[in-house]
Parts: structure tokens; sequence; C-alpha cells
């Protein structure tokens, strides 16, 4: 597998700090985190890593098919054991979220932490799909076509409205579409996930015995996030009892549009936490 990585500048500050794996999510890899966020937080202290799950062109597979969350999962707990080789806090972004709860519902590889990043929620896309067809019946058709029939990759206007917010220049816009195309190829396997959700199992007066196990979570949503609303950001965070938060005036893909300084900011911050460090160090968080 293929990833990118980022390393503090000083080798002594590397066992200090908790290292970071970035997971992205459908129409994206690596690179969407190496454009800015690798080297900001490797300039904090981080090892920070990004992994291309298989099916994107980083990893590419030999013949375009459907990629299982089930074989996302595997990438991703492969990777953290053979190239990070210690408990790492997992950022997910969007469906790469959705990976990092299935992750921490296997209960290994360990994690020192969690965060989950305008994230699918543990009830998976149908409900917020629903949501958005009643609130605007044009945003859910723009979702379901942006993703299902891949227009991202084809319409300046679509990609621009789902993933930028309109915050970009369409220049910017036409090169990440380029890179959406190259690992939009192979399909996430979605009615498979619907199966399998984090959710599943949860009763309304307690939560899985997994979801008591989980390190300390962060839960971020984005304002202008036109394809997660603010009903699933709530929802994770209920769910993980994790602190949350909305990042004013962003779009969907926080790591690359203008301000994203304020969300690599507010993950900094909370990495900073006591719960955090008391995890990291070995102590028992509060």
């Amino acid at each position: 597998m293929q990833y990118s990585v980022a390393l503090p500048p000083s080798p002594s500050a590397r066992p200090q700090r908790p290292p970071l794996v970035f997971v992205h999510g459908t129409f994206h890899s690596s690179w969407c985190w190496a454009e800015h966020w690798l080297g900001f937080f490797a300039q904090r202290g981080h090892e920070a890593y990004a992994i291309s799950l298989r099916g994107t062109s980083g990893s590419p597979e030999p013949t375009p098919r459907r990629i299982s969350v089930d074989e996302h999962v595997d990438d991703l707990a492969a990777f953290l054991t053979a190239v990070v080789g210690r408990p790492a806090v997992l950022v997910g972004h969007s469906f790469g979220g959705a990976y990092v709860q299935k992750l921490l519902e296997r209960g290994e590889p360990a994690a020192a932490g969690a965060v989950l990043l305008c994230s699918v929620p543990p009830s998976g896309n149908g409900a917020m799909i629903w949501r958005f067809l009643r609130r605007s019946p044009l945003s859910a058709l723009r979702i379901t076509r942006g993703f299902a029939l891949k227009s991202a990759c084809t319409s300046v206007d679509d990609a621009s409205r789902l993933f930028f917010s309109a915050a970009l220049p369409p220049d910017e816009v036409r090169r990440h579409m380029t890179r959406f195309a190259e690992d939009s190829a192979c399909s996430l396997d979605v009615p498979d996930f619907n199966r399998k959700l984090p959710s599943r199992g949860a009763r309304a007066d307690e939560r899985p015995a997994w979801v008591r196990a989980c390190p300390p979570m962060l839960v971020l949503g984005a304002e202008r996030d036109a394809v997660v609303d603010a009903e699933a950001i709530e929802e994770a965070a209920a769910f993980y009892g994790a602190s949350s938060a909305m990042l004013p005036g962003l779009g969907h893909d926080v790591m690359l549009v203008p301000g994203w300084e304020r969300a690599a900011d507010a993950i900094s911050d909370w990495l900073a936490s006591p719960a955090l460090a008391a995890t990291v160090s070995g102590g028992k968080a509060a």
C-alpha cells in the first residue's frame, strides 16, 4: 500500500507526541492530506501519515471493482501494524470516519485517540439523505448525482458545491476533480456497509461494550458542509460520548478549503488535552 508521511524537524520530538494517521474518504486518497495538513502537524511534533486505501490512484487495483468497508479497514489495520508500529490518533474524514469507527469496533490494533471529521455517522447515510431531501430536494439530488453518478468528477459546479462550498477558484476545483476521477474508479460497496453499521446492536439506554472501550474522541463538523449535516455530527458525538464542534465557514473538504487552518488548529488543541495526554502516556483518561 502507498502512503504519504511528514516527520517532525527534530527526531527527539517524535516519541513525545502520538503519531497521527489521516484516513481519506471516497473520491480521495493520501494527496488530500499532503496538500496542507501533514506538514502542519509535523511542525507541531507529530509523525503524520496519510494512507491511500486500495482501489484509489495511490494503491490501484488491477481491475476496477467494488471495495468493501471491511477491505479498507483491513488496509488501515495492516498499515498501523506494519508502518506506524505504535498506537496512533486516527483522523477519519467523510467515509474515512466510517473506517475509523469500524476499526475501533474491532478493537485492534489499539488506537491512542480518534477524530471524526465531517464523518459518516454511526447510523450511516440513510437518515441523513432523507433529511437533505426534506430540506432541499436539489441538494439531495446533487449528492446522489455527485457520488452515485460521479458527476463530481465531471461537473465543476457539483464538485465545487459538494466538496468546497464554492470557496475555491474553478481552476483549483478542476485540479482536484482530476484526482477525484482517479480515486473513484473502484466504487465503495455502500449496501454492504449498511448491513454492518457501527450503530447496530446499540440500545437507547446503553452504548455497546466496544464503544465504552474507545479511546478519547473528537467529532468535528463544518458549517457549510453540503454532504454531512449537523445532525450527523450530533449523533456521532452522543454515540461515542465525545466532545464536538462545528467549524464556522468551512465546506466538506476542510483540509483543502480556504480556512483549513481553523480545522487543523481545532485538532491540534484537542491533541494537547489532558485526557488524550493521559492515554498516550499510559495513564487513564478522564
